[in-house]
């Protein structure tokens, strides 16, 4: 392409470093990828929190454990950025009305990419986050049905691990997605 444009002398320089997330999200992020993955991963600039995966029998558990870390968070770090992700909008849907129940401080139902950037919790689904980013990211219902073994599936929860800036957290209501790294879902 570049010699189509009479461009021959320049060359193209893969980035790798990555200034947004932590060495441990982008670990996960490129284990996702699997196969996928390109030969040479780009290399975090900062260590931060593990990636933590989180077990429930159903989503009102998931969602009662979720509003209460989340009230914890709005109290201690009130300007944080907080995305909750799902892969689809209706799980995004249920999340938002469990967690409005749970009285979790500014909340929002993110739909149409209308983010308003500011601090607070947004609820979305995984098709609304490209190229943005948060403090803190909660992947919910990472299962085996919402993320199978799939290229789009992992490029799905690729694009949304990598939109946390400090830290990442993983739920589930059923078996983990075999996409999620052996080592997280081996944790008991």
């Amino acid at each position: 392409m570049l010699a189509d444009l009479g461009l021959d002398h320049v060359q193209i320089e893969p980035l790798k470093l990555s200034y947004r997330s932590t060495f441990e999200i982008l670990e996960f992020a490129t284990d996702v990828l699997g196969p996928l993955r390109n030969e040479v991963s780009g290399e975090a600039t900062r260590h931060g929190a593990p990636v933590e995966l989180f077990r429930f029998t159903t989503s009102g558990e998931a969602v009662a454990f979720l509003g209460e870390a989340l009230r914890d968070l709005a109290r201690s770090e009130p300007l944080a950025s907080i995305a909750i992700i799902a892969r689809y909008p209706e799980q995004a849907d249920e999340y938002f009305l469990g967690l409005k129940h749970a009285e979790v401080p500014n909340l929002r139902r993110i739909a149409e990419q209308d983010f308003p950037f500011r601090a607070g919790v947004d609820v979305t689904d995984v098709r609304q986050v490209k190229g943005l980013e948060f403090d803190y990211v909660i992947l919910v219902d990472v299962n085996l049905s919402a993320f199978p073994e799939d290229d789009e599936s992992r490029h799905l929860l690729h694009i949304a691990a990598t939109r946390a800036a400090h830290q990442l957290w993983v739920t589930t209501t059923a078996s983990p997605s075999m996409l999620v790294p052996e080592k997280l879902r081996e944790q008991v």
